[in-house]
């Protein structure tokens, strides 16, 4: 469980989704599991709920107590763009899901080449998901998640025209193609 330092409500705090935090916040989210909020949150079809208890539960993990994390959702998440707050709460999942790289340790003169995907094994694995979840996302969609990934990632990963996405979805998941 990676930390997430950023600046919300007036001041840098520290953000973090624990294990507890994970499974409190698939409860409040409607039960549904982790993979499903981070696909929500990721590629833009969130729920205001997804948005809201993502940001509570990682001020919680990160240290508010209860009640000052309950305050500052209540006085400052309104205060917010939607999307400013969805932007959020997408770096505090993809820190959880993905880590994020100790900036100290990495050789700033070096930068990696981007992935280029060319398989749905690849993407899956890449992104947490199953072929089914691939098979749901639109092209926008798809290039939404990746955009969310390489704004929260060091590694960078070079979306495929909407042509190759529906070559790689023939090629290993024939029955995506309608």
């Amino acid at each position: 469980m990676a930390d997430l330092i950023a600046e919300w409500a007036g001041k840098d705090r520290l953000f973090r989704l624990t294990f507890g935090g994970v499974l409190d916040l698939e409860e409040a989210c409607g039960k549904d599991a982790i993979g499903a909020i981070f696909l929500r949150v990721t590629t833009g079809t969130f729920r205001v709920t997804d948005v809201y208890q993502v940001i509570r539960m990682a001020l919680i993990g990160g240290g508010e107590n209860r009640v000052e994390a309950k305050r500052l959702m209540e006085t400052h998440f309104d205060a917010y763009p939607y999307t400013d707050n969805a932007a959020l709460a997408g770096e505090i999942l993809m820190a959880l899901m993905t880590g994020i790289e100790d900036v100290a340790k990495t050789d700033s003169a070096e930068v990696p080449e981007p992935w280029k995907f060319s398989e749905a094994s690849q993407i899956c694995r890449t992104f947490h998901m199953s072929p089914q979840d691939l098979r749901d996302l639109s092209y926008a969609d798809f290039v939404n998640m990746i955009a969310g990934f390489n704004a929260a990632s060091p590694q960078k990963a070079e979306p495929p025209t909407e042509e190759e996405f529906d070559e790689i979805l023939a090629k290993y998941e024939p029955g995506a193609l309608k």
